[in-house]
């Protein structure tokens, strides 16, 4: 299995440069800045021997070698002497450069679909190796400690005990495990794990559990060691195909396929194109001419205008004096003698003006 590890470069600024493709087949890859690494990162915070891939069967792990700056995989540091599982698209930091791990796997041309077809076989023959007699049964993997890459393997109608004591399928010398801490099951429906009462319990993909299913590459923490348990049966993940290179070749000398022109229009049904702005361009000076003497011509009054003016202007001095006559209505009184209150009021002013007409009518007459 191949190994493509596309490497980019990020800049201060925030950019990055072209990145870099290096294609690998073997079981140990060294990424650092010695010219002895088959990956070479050329920078001052990157360690002489930086981090390392290995390979181990069909899994390929990542791990950091003691460096001063510290590998990060998808945003997460990693553990210097632990080793992590890669997954395909799986990014590697180191410095400034993101490392992107890909499984991949040539193409055999045959036809149009011969790629697909190659591996849809290779998974076939994959699933049928675990499968059949013989073939490579689940198993758990150790991740971390001193017993690192010991495997468990795990027979199908079987139960498997984990814990710190000597008589366990899994004996684990760790404080955090207790002596029967978790088992492991194996039947029709599956592989499952459950806690046995555990001091300290058990975690699954680093969620606390008591019982649970695996699927392959599922991640079980008993105590402070780590176990990844790979099932063959199961295909989770497929390489990436690389095309062949007779395809590439072909590709390259023909030339990119043109492209249909469209149909092209009837005569009658085309159209000159809308112009709007600056676009549409200034008229040729003999239409801006006579366009100009249009508009003089227009505004030109002609003798029968005049009197058209003047009508309509008398006609609007009498509809404005009609309303102002409709608004102002008839002539008001100046004594509103509808009202009760006025009545009483003249009554007897009036009233009063007589007497005091008597009082001096008598005061003459008998002077």
């Amino acid at each position: 299995m191949t190994v493509r590890l596309t490497v980019k470069q990020r800049s201060e600024e925030g950019g990055a440069e072209k990145p870099s493709v290096v294609l690998l087949d073997d079981e140990v890859i060294t990424l650092g800045r010695d010219s002895v690494c088959q990956v070479v990162l050329n920078q001052q915070a990157v360690s002489r021997t930086h981090a390392r891939i290995s390979k181990d069967r069909s899994l390929f792990f990542v791990e950091d070698l003691g460096s001063s700056y510290g590998t990060t995989i998808n945003g997460k540091k990693l553990v210097k002497g632990e080793k992590q599982l890669l997954r395909n698209g799986d990014v590697i930091v180191i410095a400034q450069f993101d490392v992107t791990f890909d499984r991949v796997t040539e193409g055999q041309s045959d036809g149009g679909g011969g790629s697909t077809q190659f591996v849809a076989k290779q998974v076939v023959r994959d699933v049928m190796r675990g499968l059949g007699t013989g073939g490579e049964q689940p198993y758990l993997r150790v991740m971390n400690g001193p017993l690192e890459g010991e495997r468990l393997e795990l027979a199908d109608a079987q139960e498997y005990i984990i814990g710190r004591d000597d008589d366990v399928a899994l004996s684990l010398k760790d404080d955090l495990v207790s002596r029967r801490h978790a088992k492991i099951r194996r039947d029709l429906s599956g592989t499952h794990v459950e806690d046995l009462a555990s001091r300290n319990g058990i975690k699954v993909n680093r969620k606390r559990t008591k019982k649970k299913t695996l699927k392959d590459r599922d991640e079980l923490e008993v105590g402070s060691v780590r176990l990844l348990f790979i099932d063959p049966t199961e295909v989770r993940e497929a390489p990436v195909v690389l095309p062949d290179e007779s395809e590439e070749e072909a590709t390259s000398a023909t030339g990119p396929e043109e492209e249909e022109a469209p149909p092209e229009l009837n005569a009658s049904s085309k159209e000159p194109p809308t112009r709007t702005g600056d676009e549409q361009g200034a008229p040729p000076p003999e239409a801006a001419a006579s366009d100009a003497g249009q508009a003089d011509e227009q505004s030109v009054p002609e003798p029968g205008d005049a009197t058209d003016d003047e009508s309509s202007s008398a006609d609007e001095g009498s509809a404005v004096e009609e309303s102002l006559v409709e608004d102002d209505g008839p002539p008001r009184p100046l004594i509103d003698l509808s009202n009760r209150t006025t009545l009483i009021f003249l009554g007897v002013a009036g009233l009063m003006v007589l007497v005091g007409a008597i009082i001096l009518v008598a005061l003459f007459a008998g002077a």
